[in-house]
């Protein structure tokens, strides 16, 4: 896990490790969990601010993200916006992604898996957050969490949105 920034306790910051599974060796049915769906786009401002609508059963959210770097651990600005907000914002997207998230707890391990859609439709990943770096780096992923590609920037979601599915 090349390319990690470290955390400074002043700014926020996303710990977040992603994988590629294999979808046949899950150990369990991801349809019956808590699922939302997403629409995100991404702006070309130097700083690939992020917009993002939300979607599950308590209504929609709106939101704008900052993140910099590469990485397991890395700064993450994130505020709620206004739906107007949004709609002015989404005109500016130059490239976006739909994915469905389910979140799983599996085996004392909280993930995020992400199945995507149109473009992207077939390509799934799983995203297991923490809440230090320290965790992120000591974790041990089980057989079932698939190939890691968090140091991969192909999978990351920005590149998936703008380039399309990975090679």
């Amino acid at each position: 896990m090349a390319k990690n920034i470290v955390p400074d306790t002043e700014i926020p910051f996303e710990h977040e490790r992603r994988f590629f599974p294999d979808m046949n060796a899950l150990p369990f049915d991801f349809k019956g969990y808590p699922k939302e769906s997403i629409l995100q786009g991404y702006l070309e401002d130097g700083l690939r601010t992020r917009i993002r609508d939300t979607n599950d059963s308590e209504g929609h959210r709106y939101t704008q993200t900052r993140k910099t770097g590469e990485g397991v651990s890395r700064p993450e600005d994130e505020d709620a916006i206004a739906q107007d907000e949004f709609i002015i914002l989404r005109k500016k997207v130059t490239c976006s992604l739909v994915k469905t998230r389910y979140f799983i707890t599996w085996d004392g391990i909280d993930a995020q898996l992400n199945v995507y859609h149109a473009a992207l439709d077939g390509y799934v990943q799983i995203e297991v957050e923490f809440k230090t770096h320290e965790e992120a780096v000591a974790f041990i992923p089980p057989a079932w969490i698939g190939r890691e590609v968090t140091d991969d920037p192909a999978h990351g979601n920005y590149s998936l949105a703008r380039y399309g599915l990975p090679k």
